[in-house]
């Protein structure tokens, strides 16, 4: 058995109505926060239950609720300039994958003296961050459990992943009722999102037994409770089963990567403002397939824990059923098929390939890829 490491220094706190802790956790911490969060959280009065959660314990907090959708870079500038004035101890992130990465950026940026653009081309923070506290209204965060974070440059629209401080992640708050106001098509969406991370950690070189554990968990639950979360919203338990997926996909991919499909998600979507998730959506079963040569057993036992049976007899053939049954759900869901549906032109994802092949992640993958084949499973997939 290879070795690996695992830690995960961040507490991670699970279960209905866990969030009713923030107050006590913040406090550990500091007592001046700024609430990094997205403003049609204002729409299902989370942001209120926050700010009312806080008010009790005697916390100080400023809400910095501009993240929009497609924020970019320029964002995080704002936000540390709201910390710095506010000499904030403590950033909480609230919201979904680009508003967490952000709110991370600006607990990694506000200590700092320079900005985030100096990190964006390389720099390496150096001086202590800000508390960061995670809350997530999603299912999918892959990086929740790790030193990195996502952030689109806002001077050419490149999606970049960089390091921040070690250990930056203090807390995350897990509470499953807080994905509840998602629309049913988003919350399709993101849990597809999440099982093509989960998927492609599975599958990486960068994979292990306990790692797999984890993934393996992630895709069952997924399997089982995908239709359920977004056809009867309403029925918390898909909502746990779906937050616990995402928690156990993000507990995976501290050992390994993800792949193929999100690095191309994240390319197209820093450039063209595609949601990720959709995106994904799209992606995974063109994914799946150019991994078959390479990964036939895992992709066949993926099947087995998405629960497709089949009476193929070799392991190409189970995984090529397996693959098509992940086609069917995705179908099913109403989700788009193929990239022309999203307004992308073919002619600009020559670029798309380049960037996507940079992403570190692209290492690890189980069969390796140029920048032309990326080009032509692009093209696969339009």
């Amino acid at each position: 058995m290879a070795d690996f490491s695992f830690s995960i220094p961040a507490q991670v706190r699970f279960g209905l109505d866990v969030v009713n802790r923030i107050g006590a956790i913040v406090s550990e911490y500091g007592e001046r926060v700024l609430l990094v969060t997205e403003a049609i959280l204002y729409e299902g009065k989370v942001i209120e239950r926050i700010q009312g959660l806080l008010e009790r314990k005697g916390v100080q907090y400023i809400i910095f609720d501009e993240v929009v959708p497609n924020a970019t870079s320029s964002v995080i500038d704002e936000g540390v300039t709201l910390a710095r004035g506010a000499h904030a101890e403590v950033v909480i992130g609230l919201g979904g994958m680009r508003t967490l990465s952000m709110a991370k950026c600006i607990a990694m940026t506000a200590p700092e003296s320079g900005d985030i653009d100096d990190f964006l081309s390389g720099v390496r923070p150096k001086s202590k961050p800000l508390a960061y506290i995670e809350i997530p209204t999603t299912c999918r965060n892959p990086f929740m459990l790790v030193d990195e974070y996502l952030v689109t440059d806002s001077k050419d629209r490149v999606a970049r992943i960089g390091q921040s401080q070690k250990n930056i992640t203090r807390a995350v708050i897990v509470d499953p009722k807080l994905t509840v106001t998602l629309p049913a098509k988003y919350a399709a969406t993101t849990i597809i999102d999440t099982l093509l991370a989960a998927v492609e950690g599975y599958i990486s070189n960068r994979s292990n037994y306990l790692s797999d554990t984890f993934l393996a968990g992630a895709i069952e639950l997924i399997g089982k409770t995908v239709k359920q979360a977004v056809e009867q919203p309403e029925d918390i338990r898909a909502r746990v089963n779906t937050s616990m997926a995402g928690v156990l996909t993000a507990l995976g991919l501290t050992m390994s990567k993800q792949g193929i499909g999100a690095a191309l998600a994240y390319a197209i979507n820093g450039r063209f403002m595609v949601p990720k998730s959709w995106l994904t959506s799209i992606l995974l079963p063109h994914v799946m397939e150019y991994n078959i040569s390479a990964s036939a057993e895992k992709l066949v036992r993926i099947g087995a824990l998405m629960g497709e049976e089949t009476e193929a007899e070799s392991s190409v053939e189970k995984a090529a059923s397996g693959i098509e049954a992940i086609r069917r759900l995705i179908g099913s869901l109403g989700l788009p098929v193929r990239l022309r549906d999203c307004d992308l032109e073919l002619d600009d994802m020559i670029d798309i390939a380049g960037t996507a092949r940079s992403y570190d992640m692209m290492n690890y993958l189980p069969r390796a890829i140029s920048t032309e084949d990326l080009y032509e499973l692009i093209k696969t997939a339009y």
